[in-house]
């Protein structure tokens, strides 16, 4: 037989597409008989590919969505942090600059060890940020530093808020991560059904080719149709490939002169 282009290049929506018709065509044989292992033996593997195909397909969609929705989250509550941290860090600021508030030195010497480089910090990458945003929550925690914030009268519940806005800070970038790595994860064990469903539909080629009998016209009607699902997608995306580079070639080619008049 002729040779035929490539299945590999066909999407996985369409690999699963054609392992359901390449299943019904091979059903609908083996129920009209007679019996045929050899042949028959595809009908599961078809099924159990698809299946596959499917739900690395819809799965990697799901993680996707899920993903975009877990950064949008984790931007929502980093936000919160950021938010807290100036308005903890700016109100320490503005008690230090106190000119007749006994509380004001003390207050100075907590900014600095609540924020010895600033709120430069709250541009840094979330789980960085939350590091570091930690340590600005140990400090305003410790013991030592209680007086002060009485004295500077630091609303207490802004502490309280910060440290709420960490965990579900931290909590919303874990749930990313967790999204991404399951989009990570369809993407390679979809990579590997496709490659197993180029090998199992390779084999049900060579198969039913190997079924031809010369001059048995009936028997090539019948293989031509076990295959169509195959052949007719194979040779679908060939013309449209082949659609798409004329039209790349017709875009760059420079247009014809214009006859003298």
């Amino acid at each position: 037989m002729a040779n035929h282009p490539s299945p590999a290049k066909l999407s996985r929506v369409e690999k699963a597409t054609i392992s359901r018709k390449l299943y019904h065509e091979l059903v609908a044989r083996a129920q009209l008989g007679p019996a045929e292992p050899a042949l028959d033996i595809f009908i599961p593997q078809l099924d159990a590919i698809a299946v596959r195909l499917d739900a690395h397909v819809f799965g990697k969609k799901a993680a996707h969505a899920a993903l975009a929705a877990h950064a949008d989250k984790a931007e929502i509550v980093d936000d919160e942090v950021d938010t807290w941290g100036r308005h903890i860090g700016s109100f320490l600021d503005i008690a230090g600059r106190r000119r007749h508030s006994a509380f004001a030195s003390a207050a100075r010497a907590l900014h600095a060890a609540a924020f010895p480089a600033g709120l430069g910090f709250l541009d840094d990458r979330i789980p960085d940020e939350n590091t570091r945003m930690r340590g600005t929550l140990t400090v305003l925690r410790a013991p030592e530093h209680a007086a002060t914030l009485v004295g500077i009268k630091l609303p207490p519940e802004w502490i309280d808020f910060l440290e709420a806005a960490l965990d579900a800070s931290d909590q919303a970038y874990a749930e990313r991560v967790a999204a991404r790595g399951t989009q990570g994860e369809h993407v390679h064990k979809g990579r590997n059904a496709e490659a197993e469903w180029v090998h199992l539909v390779g084999r049900l080629r060579k198969y039913v080719e190997s079924r031809e009998i010369p001059g048995d016209v009936e028997r090539e009607v019948e293989n031509r149709a076990l295959l169509a699902p195959l052949n007719d997608a194979i040779a679908h995306a060939k013309a449209v490939a082949a659609g798409r580079a004329t039209r790349r070639k017709k875009a760059v080619e420079p247009a014809g002169e214009v006859p003298a008049a």
